[in-house]
């Protein structure tokens, strides 16, 4: 079996490919240090924008109520 030479297109091609997978896996690994980052936070830090039980919430649960 004898290899053909790749032609520049194909050459290309794989640079581009190859280009994709290492962008692919550097957005992975920064992600994941992010999520790793956020963990790492005091509880109080993390909860800053998540539920809080305000008066809206605390009527809701009274009309909500069996």
């Amino acid at each position: 079996m004898s290899k053909k030479p790749l032609s520049q297109e194909q050459l290309q091609r794989r640079e581009f490919l190859k280009g994709v997978a290492v962008a692919g896996s550097a957005a992975a690994v920064v992600g994941a240090s992010g999520t790793a980052a956020a963990a790492e936070q005091p509880l109080e830090k993390q909860q800053s924008g998540r539920y809080r039980k305000s008066d809206h919430v605390k009527a809701y649960y009274d009309t909500a109520r069996i």
